[in-house]
């Protein structure tokens, strides 16, 4: 048996956690316009019709014709609905994060008896008679027994559900696992959003201090929000453990498919890269790198080299090289002696391996055309020119189309620069916001791998 279900079902839960990120502040950008020009209205509808007057006991109030009396209402709640809407989207769109995780929860427990039935088959769940007889074989009873485990495990805490997991797969999951304390805040605060309006309970603080998670400046009956920074830093809790459970799982179950765990693991890693996600391309790249087990060498080069890759394209070239240069590359093929060279920047050395390598060797010339690994190479013009020395034709850029929301949230910002510091990505600067556009026009849409294995 492959993974491949499990690789299904762990791409599904990070395309649509992704989708529901980019929701966000696409719909704040959008939705800034139509709140201001409802603040407009009513200001200047007060400006025009609205006195201010004190009354007997000093206090002051506004007074208003009987006749504009509706339009101030009607243009106060307008006013009024278009501010809540910046608080409830982000609010609901949080409570969707977690609500796509219990799902893929839900998902991966079905996988896990179809990979190891005796976790079903162990069950004491019981059957009434009357339900047995209405069943038309085994099959159907065995996936009414399921249906009813899984459906018992989801209705448990989050925490739950995890001793559940270690308990079927004996072996802990959240070893090493500092993401685990967040997970269990993103989670309580989400049921503050669905059963208490955001207002923080006992309950609440109670288990969040039970696992460790920061709540240190929360107190009891305070209302909580969902910041822009708060919901980016709940989505990378919610991927990095999403793939980390599911990695780790595969890995224990499915020894016979290092392979393909390799390859999807470096699938995540290399779409990270490319999409400037770098925290999270960090993050995952030192989780592939600690693994007791590789299908190959191959695999492990790869990626020791993405690691390195993605500190170089964050300008961390001291940490790219510590990477790279922890491993004696020279009995390795001339692919990764040329990813040493790369990001050693010892280029020279690079334009004479590219010749011995020519155009039928390890690296192709849709290699050096995409590879992000050459990012910074191909602006040299020694490159160019021993590119086309070694292909006969010119070096030329490849164009890949930008997401519809990418394309939205640019032209937002073209016209109103005040954004930008609503959207960017809090762990870029500028300069590397900027090198990420550069980076997205010279990659194909999606390669197998930033380094191949």
């Amino acid at each position: 048996m492959t993974g491949k279900k499990l690789n299904e079902n762990l791409d599904t839960f990070l395309r649509h956690i992704e989708s529901i990120k980019d929701t966000l502040p696409m719909t704040l950008l959008l939705l800034g316009p139509h709140q201001q020009k409802a603040q407009d209205k009513l200001v200047q509808f007060m400006n025009e019709n609205v006195e201010e007057i004190e009354k007997e006991d000093g206090e002051k109030a506004i007074a208003v014709k009987y006749e504009e009396a509706k339009i101030f209402e009607q243009l106060s709640k307008n006013s009024e609905i278009s501010i809540l809407a910046s608080k409830i989207i982000p609010e609901s769109l949080f409570v969707s994060l977690i609500s796509q995780f219990d799902a893929y929860l839900n998902r991966l427990l079905r996988i896990l008896f179809e990979i190891r039935p005796e976790f079903i088959n162990q069950s004491d769940r019981n059957l009434a008679f009357s339900d047995l007889i209405g069943f038309d074989s085994i099959e159907q009873a065995r996936e009414h027994i399921i249906e009813k485990e899984v459906e018992c495990v989801l209705r448990k805490s989050h925490s739950e559900h995890f001793d559940y997991l270690e308990t079927k797969l004996n072996m802990p999951l959240r070893k090493k696992l500092p993401v685990w304390s967040k997970y269990i805040e993103i989670t309580e605060r989400r049921n503050l959003f669905v059963h208490c309006d955001g207002i923080v309970s006992s309950q609440y603080l109670k288990v969040c201090q039970q696992h460790k998670s920061d709540v240190h400046d929360i107190q009891l009956n305070q209302r909580l929000d969902v910041s822009l920074e708060y919901f980016d830093k709940a989505y990378k809790s919610l991927f990095e453990l999403a793939v980390k459970l599911t990695h780790t799982i595969w890995r224990k179950l499915l020894k016979n498919d290092f392979k393909g765990a390799d390859r999807h693991l470096n699938d995540i890693c290399y779409d990270l890269m490319s999409s400037g996600q770098f925290y999270l391309a960090d993050i995952m790249l030192e989780f592939a790198c600690e693994q007791n087990k590789f299908y190959n060498d191959a695999y492990k080069n790869v990626f020791i080299v993405n690691r390195a890759l993605s500190k170089y394209l964050q300008d961390k070239k001291d940490d790219a090289q510590n990477i790279i240069n922890q491993k004696d590359w020279s009995a390795s093929s001339d692919d990764f002696k040329l990813s040493k060279f790369v990001l050693n920047e010892e280029f020279e050395d690079c334009y004479a391996l590219m010749k011995k390598i020519g155009k039928d060797g390890e690296v192709d010339k849709e290699n050096y055309r995409t590879w992000p690994l050459f990012y910074k190479l191909r602006k040299e013009e020694g490159f160019k020119v021993t590119f086309k020395e070694i292909f006969n034709e010119e070096y030329k850029v490849v164009e890949i189309p930008k997401r519809p929301v990418q394309e939205i949230i640019e032209k937002e910002i073209e016209n109103n620069p005040e954004l930008q510091d609503k959207v960017k990505n809090k762990e870029m600067s500028k300069k590397q916001l900027k090198e990420k556009e550069e980076l997205g026009k010279e990659e194909e849409l999606r390669p197998t791998m930033a380094h191949k294995a």
